[in-house]
């Protein structure tokens, strides 16, 4: 079995290419008739927290409230300038629904309705800006994986220059964790690392977009790091008992070459236990990023494991491309969460972005693509 950790990017984006739009898939192209298919939540009206953008949403069903609630990040306009400006963070909202499509804001108790925000202390690694992750219903109580910035701007970290584009502060981004039991009001279950992280992250730019799952005898956290070094996004995981103290374990490993629309890495991902019995253990749908485009599109892909640690794609395509030209996440389809559902459908929630082009609202926004036969390469786009 070949295993690799796809660090050999250089030879495969050369060997690759470069492709243009007019190659693109026919896929991508799909749906131009209708406004905005696949678009569930755009960002929310004057006053909310999610006033000026949202995304990288979560979706479980709360058997308590029977009813659908989806955690996701929110900025609103008021947010702090020069914080992590290109990043999906600020605070984190909650949303209901009774069927998963349509889909109603909570006004939580803090700034806009929001559930979570930044910490006050500025000591902590979260200090100016949170971002959503993930969430496991665990025993009795619900998890959030969520990552946060300090103040700090990253300018050289290992002897390497940072991009001018990630200048700023907020970036220096680590994962950390929160419990609660409502769902609503959280405790950070403070980590043994730098301000209270989960992990410290060493010459990375940043750690964030943390996911969790608890395989029987301990939690195993993934999260993305980005180096100065190179522009490419890996995974990597960390395994803990006690959410407290983390080790971290190195990059997940892939027992295939990367094909040829991931070459730039995968930067968010849902892991989760695999709904086709006669799959592996665990499935993973990841957004995966092609370097042979600018801007570096994001797609999602699929991927089974045993362990966690080993992953191996199901297809040679990807299982959602991004949509037409005029549509809010024509630019790319990010932050897949996988929601199975007892009928046999499959609920694919996704963070949507429009191409550089498309300037006219919504320019993103949280998706649905839904496939009415359980089988990941059905996804269509919802229709509201």
């Amino acid at each position: 079995m070949h295993r690799m950790t796809r660090r050999q990017l250089v030879q495969g984006i050369g060997a690759a290419g470069v492709v243009l739009p007019g190659s693109w898939p026919a896929a991508w192209a799909q749906e131009a008739g209708a406004s905005d298919p696949g678009l569930i939540l755009g960002k929310g009206p004057p006053g909310w927290c999610d006033e000026a953008k949202n995304g990288g949403a979560t979706v479980r069903w709360n058997d308590e409230d029977q009813a659908w609630w989806m955690w996701y990040y929110a900025r609103d306009n008021n947010y702090p300038e020069g914080v992590a400006p290109a990043f999906g963070t600020g605070r984190i909202a909650l949303a209901k629904s009774a069927d998963g499509i349509s889909w109603e804001r909570y006004r939580g108790p803090l700034t806009g309705g929001a559930i979570m925000d930044w910490s006050s202390n500025p000591e902590d690694f979260d200090s100016t800006h949170i971002g959503s992750g993930d969430i496991l219903r665990h025993e009795d109580e619900w998890l959030l994986w969520y990552f946060g910035g300090d103040s700090t701007t990253p300018t050289e970290l290992g002897g390497y220059p940072v991009s001018e584009g990630y200048q700023f502060k907020g970036y220096r981004c680590r994962p950390g964790v929160a419990r609660s039991k409502d769902g609503i009001h959280w405790t950070r279950i403070r980590g043994a690392a730098t301000g209270g992280a989960s992990v410290d992250i060493g010459d990375n730019i940043y750690g964030a977009f943390p996911n969790g799952i608890h395989d029987g005898d301990r939690f195993l956290m993934y999260y993305t790091t980005l180096s100065p070094r190179i522009v490419y996004w890996e995974t990597k995981v960390a395994e803990s008992t006690d959410l407290v103290n983390w080790k971290v374990l190195g990059n997940i490993e892939w027992s295939s070459d990367p094909a040829r629309w991931e070459l730039g890495g995968s930067n968010t991902r849902h892991i989760l236990p695999n709904p086709d019995p006669d799959g592996r253990r665990w499935l993973m749908l990841y957004t995966a990023l092609d370097a042979r485009l600018p801007r570096y599109p994001r797609v999602i892909g699929a991927a089974e494991s045993d362990d966690g640690l080993l992953w191996h794609r199901k297809y040679d395509d990807p299982i959602l491309h991004m949509g037409p030209i005029n549509n809010f996440d024509s630019g790319g389809v990010a932050y897949p969460q996988l929601v199975p559902h007892d009928d046999g459908r499959l609920f694919l929630y996704y963070y949507g972005f429009a191409h550089i082009l498309n300037t006219i609202e919504p320019t993103r926004g949280i998706g649905l693509a839904i496939s009415e036969t359980g089988k990941l390469t059905d996804f269509r786009r919802v229709r509201t």
